[in-house]
């Protein structure tokens, strides 16, 4: 059961990689030299780039649970997110999750017709309306959308905006401000209940959060992005072989979270996603010895993680606008717990499940 299903995920995968791919290919191989001159055209023509199809992208069947969403990662951790995941992450989606300033990226219009009295001639009109995204910084963005080209040609990770817009303007009438905007990459993270989050300090273990396993995942220090994508391109079969051992072992999580006996269950799963990891990276330490990766200069490492489940409730509470700048800098976990201090009904939902990382 659980190899068909293993399979059924990897097949989706192949599918997911492939449309993700084949928008990204179509941003870069479009830059001209001069827009890459500018690190703030590159955002922009990238936010102008996906908004037609970014809603298909997110929403389409086969993305189901295939790439985890970045919480709280700036523009400026987002490599050194992504380069500690690649042995538990398939594809990384990254988002400013709407704190920011509005950038506008240009007008959208369309041809309506409205219904009038049984009779009478419908209404022809075209209405506009502005659009843009929601960034914290727009440079910074561009920059890494340049340096980690490599790493979202092969669809390691990609940027998913924030898109804002204004209210609608008809025929000649000139369309409204930027005011309102949708994140989302929030959106993902509740229909399909995967996430990575950097924190100084891990989530306590409460009635809402119930961690799962603590272990070392390993990584490759000291690479650019595209030193880190040309590597993992080489060596796809060592990543690829233990990241599906490492689901392999997750799969079970759900039934093992609400069995009888579930901290049984959950111990071995741990042990299990341990031991993965570690001849994952006693291979990649191998490996560094020799071969693309001793020719790309990464030295082995490893970062503390934990994974934990959380209630879906928990978790769509405290990934509100409004939680999300109430906590700033706090993070995610402050908020969670706050929602499980001031929410007394049982918890419902399942689980949704976490990998957080020590910054």
């Amino acid at each position: 059961m659980l190899r068909r299903r293993l399979r059924a995920w990897q097949d989706r995968r192949a599918r997911h990689d492939r449309s993700i791919a084949v928008q990204l290919n179509k941003f870069y191989d479009s830059l001209t030299p001069q827009e890459r001159s500018s690190a703030e055209d590159v955002a922009l023509k990238y936010g102008r780039a996906l908004h037609p199809e970014y809603q298909l992208l997110l929403h389409r069947p086969a993305a189901a649970s295939l790439h985890h969403v970045g919480l709280f990662a700036e523009p400026g951790s987002f490599t050194h997110v992504t380069r500690r995941t690649v042995f538990v992450v398939d594809t990384l989606l990254l988002s400013d999750h709407g704190i920011g300033a509005m950038h506008q990226l240009g007008t959208c219009s369309r041809d309506v017709s409205f219904s009038s009295l049984p009779g009478e001639m419908p209404y022809e009109a075209t209405l506009t309306h502005r659009y843009g995204m929601v960034t914290k910084d727009l440079t910074e963005l561009g920059r890494w959308l340049l340096d980690a080209e490599p790493l979202l040609r092969a669809g390691l990770a990609w940027y998913g905006p924030v898109f804002a817009r204004g209210k609608s303007g008809e025929n000649r009438e000139p369309p409204g401000p930027l005011s309102s905007f949708e994140d989302l990459t929030v959106d993902h993270v509740m229909w399909h209940g995967r996430a990575v989050d950097l924190v100084e300090v891990k989530p306590l273990a409460g009635r809402v959060v119930r961690p799962i396993v603590e272990t070392d995942l390993p990584f490759l220090d000291g690479l650019s992005p595209g030193a880190l994508a040309r590597a993992l391109g080489e060596e796809s079969d060592v990543r690829a072989r233990y990241r599906d051992l490492v689901r392999s072992d997750l799969l079970e999580l759900d039934g093992a979270l609400e069995a009888v006996h579930s901290q049984a269950a959950l111990e071995r799963i741990a042990r299990s996603v341990r031991g993965h990891l570690g001849a994952a990276a006693a291979e990649m330490a191998g490996a560094t010895r020799s071969g693309a990766l001793a020719r790309a200069g990464g030295v082995p490492n490893s970062v503390r993680a934990v994974l934990v489940a959380v209630r879906p409730d928990a978790l769509r509470s405290a990934l509100t606008v409004g939680a999300r700048r109430a906590a700033g800098g706090a993070g995610l976990w402050p908020a969670v717990h706050a929602f499980a201090e001031t929410e007394h009904r049982a918890p419902r939902g399942g689980w949704h499940y976490v990998w957080v990382l020590r910054k």
